[in-house]
């Protein structure tokens, strides 16, 4: 059970408000006059019942309850829940490096996207809203991996500290789930001036595939990645991950060996994915037969890297490690077998539709 889980059942047993928030030092000393050993004493302080949980570097993290109308038997058992959740965390190790405060946020997330509710500001009683209020860059990692060992939270949070050298928060979401904020100003080297669309966009793909390089050298396993542009957590933050989630997804359909997923190069993914199937599957039949190209293996690649060099065909030939008379031999290929001229931009947009909603459609 997390800390957000606890609150929301001390709030159901008591009918009053519940909320956890983690004191400063002078704050934690002034209302916990005690150590560790005398966190099952309760204190009443301006209306609220406060119950410590756990103490890290002199900042004790409490929960508290609404006083008015509080019997002495919802007391009493506020007090057992209460140190049995203490116990049970400093049985389990978790409240190492804020990974309390990190899982009821991510508990609440959870939640708020199950609902599909992508515009939420996070409420006052989520212990870490207090460090949300700046631009932040939002990481979304998942493994691909279904029976791969469970990565613990202290062991990947060492490893993107030594990353990004400086504060970070990690928030455990779904299993093999993570989200990785880190402060914009990381990511920029504290340049204040204001960055072209482009260069920002290049620097999060290089600072991607730099982490995704490193996760990957420690760990056995398939690992996605995926960022999105900065946004102040607070208010932004459910619509982040879920754009970011969504790019994942459109990645596994769309970039097949690829595992770093940009939200901004899947503008046309995302739409095809959006066509109902049954749709879907009447375009391809308007549009004709392109299978026999595009279950060619070979044929697929020289179309997907002619579209990613932007149709430029010395740019493709390079990439593709062929000569420029093999690709041109390819292109005329696909044009006697499809009718349609790659090299024109009327033909290319009606293929690379094709290939989209054949993608999609297959994976189906």
């Amino acid at each position: 059970m997390d800390s957000e889980t606890l609150r929301k059942n001390l709030e159901q047993l008591t009918g009053k408000r519940t909320g956890i928030k983690q004191l400063g030092r002078q704050h934690s000393a002034s209302l916990f006059s005690m150590g560790l050993e005398g966190q099952d004493q309760l204190v009443i302080h301006e209306g609220h019942l406060w119950a410590p949980l756990y103490e890290s570097e002199g900042r004790i993290t409490a929960v508290w309850v609404e006083m008015e109308g509080l019997t002495s038997l919802e007391v009493q058992l506020v007090n057992y829940a209460v140190r049995n959740f203490a116990i049970a965390l400093k049985a389990t190790g978790l409240r190492e490096e804020g990974e309390v405060e990190a899982r009821q946020l991510g508990a609440w997330l959870n939640t708020e996207l199950e609902q599909e509710k992508n515009d939420t500001e996070i409420p006052d009683e989520i212990t870490l809203k207090g460090r949300l209020f700046g631009d932040m860059i939002p990481f979304l990692l998942s493994s691909e991996i279904a029976h791969s060992p469970q990565i613990s939270y202290r062991s990947l949070m060492k490893l993107l500290r030594s990353y990004f050298e400086n504060e970070i928060l990690l928030i455990p979401l779904q299993e093999k789930e993570w989200l990785i904020l880190a402060r914009k100003e990381l990511l920029t080297g504290g340049d204040d001036k204001d960055d072209e669309e482009e260069s920002v966009d290049d620097l999060l793909a290089q600072t991607s595939m730099g982490l995704h390089e490193l996760i990957a050298s420690e760990w056995v396993g398939v690992f996605h990645l995926a960022v999105a542009p900065a946004i102040v957590p607070v208010k932004g933050l459910t619509g982040s991950v879920a754009l970011l989630r969504e790019t994942i997804v459109l990645g596994r359909i769309f970039q097949v060996g690829e595992y770093i997923h940009l939200p901004w190069e899947l503008h046309l993914e995302r739409l095809v994915n959006s066509i109902p199937v049954v749709r879907r599957k009447q375009l391809l039949g308007q549009i004709g037969d392109y299978s026999s190209v595009l279950s060619d293996k070979e044929m697929l690649l020289t179309l997907e890297t002619f579209f990613e060099m932007d149709c430029n065909v010395s740019e493709t030939a390079k990439k593709l490690y062929i000569h420029r008379n093999t690709l041109l031999y390819r292109l005329d290929k696909i044009k006697q077998e499809t009718g349609a001229d790659v090299r024109s931009f009327g033909d290319a947009a009606i293929v690379k539709l094709t290939m989209l909603l054949y993608k999609v459609t297959k994976r189906k």
